[in-house]
């Protein structure tokens, strides 16, 4: 029979998550590097199996897959099999499906508590259950955590022989090294100082570049995720709208197909129906324009010949009056 386990999400026994992941890989031979992981399910799909053998079908779960939608179909099946069992505790599958730590890490804390109440320490193997499958695909093997033994302390040497006191040579006695050493060992001391309060900003530079790398990772994971869950759907539409014979078909479908084999050509192509315009545009400007200049010089035309005609006017004239005389 099932034992539910009602606890808040700090407890004073609450464990660390250095701890926690060391358990889980220990417990499902798994390689997970880091709490966020578990937001798939597949670990407490295993788990649920170690405590209630045979209650959840493990052929339904989806071991290593980048989908989304797997990732819910494995929550599903794990909420389906306590449902049977009675365990009563609700699952937040929205939260931990956004792989955050927090949301993981509480309740990875309580199912350790809930696991420990309800284990009844039989043999089981993690490996040979989930087929075989690395969990997760490619992830590090996990290391070995024990506490490894302490060497023995070396024995101290032993005392040398007292050695007779050398008789005291005459010397100066302004001359002396003494007040130097003191000078050398603060010396010697402020730079162990420096190096290690340098050691400890690179320590922590380096923590912050983890951390800015593990965000990094995650939102990829997260838009990869996105990315094949409207993939996905988009197929099955496509799936659907094609297995209609196409003389079957009507507007709204064929409209729908269209969409989902555009390459955006027709999209490219409207600049270039717009230049055109444009282009159509410039020469009807430039036309008015021409033509203008085209009617002055016709205006100019006939003063031309008019003043032509002024000129031959009196030159008949003088061609008369010589023929008079």
């Amino acid at each position: 029979m099932v034992q539910n386990v009602y606890v808040s999400a700090v407890t004073p026994d609450n464990i660390s998550r250095t701890e926690l992941l060391a358990w889980v890989n220990d417990s499902l031979q798994s390689s997970f590097s880091k709490i966020e992981e578990m937001s798939t399910g597949t670990g407490y799909c295993l788990f649920t199996d170690m405590l209630f053998n045979g209650q959840i079908p493990l052929k339904r779960v989806k071991w290593n897959s980048k989908n989304e939608v797997d990732h819910i179909n494995n929550w599903k099946v794990l909420q389906t099999a306590w449902k049977n069992i009675g365990i009563d505790k609700p699952v937040p599958v929205e939260r931990l499906l956004k792989a955050k730590f927090q949301d993981n890490f509480e309740f990875l804390q309580w199912f350790k508590k809930f696991f420990d109440a309800n284990y009844s320490g039989e043999g089981y193997d993690p490996v040979a259950a989930r087929g075989g499958e690395a969990l997760p695909l490619g992830g590090k093997a996990p290391m070995n955590r024990g506490v490894a033994p302490r060497p023995a302390a070396a024995p101290r040497p032993a005392p040398a022989a007292a050695r007779p006191a050398a008789v005291p040579r005459a010397a100066p006695a302004a001359v002396t090294r003494q007040p130097l050493a003191p000078v050398a060992q603060k010396v010697v001391v402020n730079k162990t100082g420096a190096e290690h309060k340098l050691i400890e900003e690179q320590k922590e530079r380096i923590e912050q570049l983890e951390e800015q790398a593990s965000q990094y990772v995650d939102s990829i994971e997260q838009l990869e995720a996105e990315r094949n869950y409207y993939f996905e759907r988009l197929r099955q539409v496509e799936e659907l709208v094609t297995a209609i014979p196409e003389e079957q078909q009507d507007e709204t479908l064929k409209k729908i197909l269209k969409v989902i084999y555009s390459d955006g050509e027709e999209e490219a192509a409207a600049p270039e129906g717009q230049q055109q315009q444009d282009a159509t545009f410039e020469d009807q400007v430039k036309k008015p324009n021409g033509d203008h200049h085209h009617h002055e010089k016709v205006q100019e035309q006939p003063v031309v010949h008019q003043q032509a005609h002024q000129a031959a006017v009196p030159q008949a004239a003088v061609e008369e009056d010589d023929e008079t005389f």
